[in-house]
């Protein structure tokens, strides 16, 4: 048995900062984090971590709505595709955080063509991840995105988008605005 390479610790073991990820919480109301280097790094009591192999686990089993902030590495196709197809196996929600790599195949499969894909919100400033030791990052390297998931099919052929500054706007409101009708999360 191989050990699992879901986190290389030290390289991209980086947290969502609280400024944001509470933020979409305290909308989401997120059982699970699905993907925490150890308990320091988790966001939420309830996490998986590196030895339970993120990748390998059905998050449905361990919570329904569920926070993913991947490593951004060479498999982060393999994030992406898990996270697509959480909600057809028993999650209500699940939040992907992810460079917006909107070029990629990876991206056009499992976001622009899932229609399990129910929205896409796009950061800004650029995320100032932080280490579980504390140490902040001067920004990452390029824009950053809240994708989100759920068992229900999208209206429409693409998902619906949205742009948040989330150092200075609420994010409900940018919800309400773009999904008018419509909830994510706890509340649906």
């Amino acid at each position: 048995m191989s050990v699992p390479t879901t986190r290389t610790l030290g390289k991209d073991d980086w947290m969502t900062p609280s400024s944001l990820f509470d933020q979409v919480h305290d909308i989401v109301d997120f059982d699970l984090d699905a993907c925490a280097s150890d308990r320091a790094a988790s966001r939420l009591d309830t996490f998986i971590d590196p030895g339970a192999d993120a990748l390998a686990v059905r998050w449905a089993r361990r919570g329904k709505r569920v926070w993913v902030n991947p490593p951004y590495g060479r498999d982060i196709k393999d994030w992406f595709a898990k996270a697509g197809q959480a909600c057809e196996s028993g999650c209500e929600t699940v939040c992907l955080l992810a460079y917006a790599n909107t070029d990629t195949t990876y991206w056009q499969r499992w976001v622009a063509k899932n229609p399990r894909c129910l929205l896409v919100v796009f950061l800004s400033p650029r995320v100032h991840f932080v280490r579980p030791d504390g140490e902040k990052a001067t920004g990452a390297p390029k824009g950053s995105a809240l994708i989100f998931f759920t068992p229900v099919d999208r209206p429409g052929a693409h998902p619906k988008h949205a742009y948040w500054n989330y150092k200075t706007e609420d994010l409900q409101q940018v919800l309400n605005a773009t999904l008018p009708n419509m909830t994510i999360g706890a509340t649906t």
